[in-house]
């Protein structure tokens, strides 16, 4: 089988969401590949400044190649399917293509994302549910989000999760105490991990933290307690900022910009709790990395959330921030059942890893070549 790859969205030093996935999932392709299986690694032509960062793998059965819209330069052999990670797929005539879809959150939540931005996702999710053989979708949520909007796609659907990676475990004390004196952390602390943006929904987070300070300054017994955001600002990410520095609790909240995965289980795992409060995730990776670092998880009551963390972390009502910082207490603050969320945590960790992901996509590979795709639907 000879599979290209899509990776242009990986081109960059800071990979977080779609980049963070296509970088794991290719991380992880050569032990489910067979001897005779290849791998062309396309990278858009667009991205051309950010070379120093493209996907390479030092496996003789992976090349690169340039895509360019609907041109593409492989081997002459040509290919057999190719795989749009980051939803869109590269027009190659007569390949059979994959496509994975993360999540519709910019469709189905209001006021994170601008008109222009909802018609073009709109118009590749379109293009996804006519063309693509096989829709790789990261959840169950994100599967049915995608059939109510596109029915035409019913049946070339699969759910394949993301994984974890093995870096994330929990972390010596001595690492803990070493990255808190470089990142200057003081001790206890709420961790956020992700993009700092509109769309995380990180002002019921912002509101639970100003609640809990209030209530512990009210009883004469103030709060040792911060409230550390790691990860890029993006869009709406800014008001998000202008926000905590105008909050009352602006000096216990600390903004760490992206956080490297040779310091994320240190962070995790220092932590007093992981609070994940978006509304429309389509899967949830860093509430999986927190329960495998042994940090006790709070998330949303809300899209994949419930079903990626399972009974193995606190839930709250996405837009009651009494409810979250209620939680945070219990959890953070008074400490209540923490020894058994981190059991439980663990455990649900280890049923995720990249490898199987790579495992099942490579089946999914398989299933599009032999996939017949709806009449007038071009491939």
């Amino acid at each position: 089988m000879r599979i290209a790859i899509d990776c242009s969205s990986a081109a960059k030093p800071e990979r977080t969401g779609v980049a963070r996935y296509c970088a794991s999932l290719v991380g992880e392709l050569p032990a489910s590949l067979g001897p005779d299986d290849r791998v062309t690694l396309l990278h858009r032509v667009s991205r051309l400044a950010r070379r120093r960062w493209f996907l390479r793998m030092d496996d003789p059965r992976f090349t690169t190649a340039w895509l360019n819209d609907h041109l593409v330069r492989v081997a002459p052999s040509g290919i057999d399917v190719v795989h749009g990670p980051d939803l869109r797929i590269p027009r190659i005539p007569g390949v059979p293509a994959v496509s994975t879809v993360h999540d519709l959150s910019a469709l189905d939540v209001e006021g994170i994302a601008g008109d222009e931005f909802r018609r073009r996702k709109l118009r590749a999710l379109d293009d996804v549910a006519r063309r693509a053989a096989v829709i790789i979708c990261i959840s169950q949520f994100t599967e049915a989000a995608l059939l109510r909007r596109f029915p035409a796609a019913v049946g070339r659907t699969r759910i394949i999760p993301q994984g974890i990676g093995a870096q994330f475990r929990p972390v010596a004390d001595a690492r803990v105490v070493e990255l808190r004196a470089v990142r200057e952390l003081r001790s206890p602390y709420v961790l956020f991990v992700g993009q700092i943006s509109a769309r995380k929904n990180l002002k019921v987070l912002l509101d639970a933290f100003c609640a809990l300070h209030a209530q512990a300054t009210a009883s004469g017994s103030p709060l040792d307690l911060d409230l550390v955001l790691a990860g890029p600002v993006q869009t709406g990410g800014d008001e998000i900022v202008a926000a905590v520095r105008a909050s009352p609790v602006a000096a216990r909240v600390r903004f760490l910009g992206f956080a490297t995965d040779a310091d994320l289980p240190a962070l995790y795992s220092g932590a007093a709790a992981f609070a994940f409060p978006g509304k429309a995730e389509g899967f949830g990776m860093p509430p999986l990395e927190a329960m495998a670092c042994g940090c006790p998880v709070v998330a949303a009551r809300a899209g994949a959330n419930p079903a990626t963390v399972g009974d193995a972390g606190l839930l709250f009502d996405p837009d009651d921030a009494g409810d979250l910082a209620a939680a945070l207490s219990r959890v953070a603050v008074r400490r209540e059942g923490r020894d058994s969320l981190v059991a439980r945590g663990l455990q649900r960790a280890s049923q995720f890893s990249w490898g199987e992901t790579a495992r099942r996509t490579v089946e999914a590979y398989r299933d599009a070549i032999s996939t017949v795709v709806p009449a007038g639907a071009p491939r």
